[in-house]
């Protein structure tokens, strides 16, 4: 049985908490576009392998993504998500409290729906209170 557009998403979170960069680019069509908060979008498996190489060298997320909404439309699929989470500066050792809203826009292949489309946004100031801390590795 495939997943649903949301149980995708949900796994995308788990494999984001654990920097586990190929299963995450086995969610992605070939064609997809990230648009991130604050940087130029970019679009094609290889730049958005060297986008999670860059994030996952710099930074740990550890959070609970959350989907709040799942729309289908035949072969494409809307899933907004919101995710409180601790951000640790990997060259600091610094930890930033943060609040990631999601939307995913996702197409239904021949094998299972991918993602087509990540957009988010940070918003510090939600993140009232973030579970599990992150500790710097020793």
């Amino acid at each position: 049985m495939h997943p649903t557009p949301g149980e995708l998403v949900k796994r995308y979170g788990l494999h984001l908490k654990k920097a586990n960069l190929s299963e995450i680019l086995e969610l992605y069509t070939t064609d997809a576009e990230i648009i991130p908060d604050g940087l130029a979008s970019l679009a094609g498996t290889a730049n958005i392998r060297q986008f999670y190489e860059h994030t996952f060298a710099s930074i740990a997320i550890n959070g609970e993504l959350q989907v709040l909404s799942e729309q289908v439309y035949q072969d494409v699929a809307v899933v907004r998500c919101e995710e409180p989470a601790d951000i640790l500066d990997k060259t600091s050792g610094a930890v930033l409290k943060t609040y990631f809203r999601e939307v995913f826009i996702l197409e239904k292949t021949a094998a299972d729906w991918k993602i087509k489309t990540y957009m988010f946004s940070q918003n510090p100031e939600q993140n009232v209170v973030a579970k599990e801390p992150l500790t710097p590795a020793l």
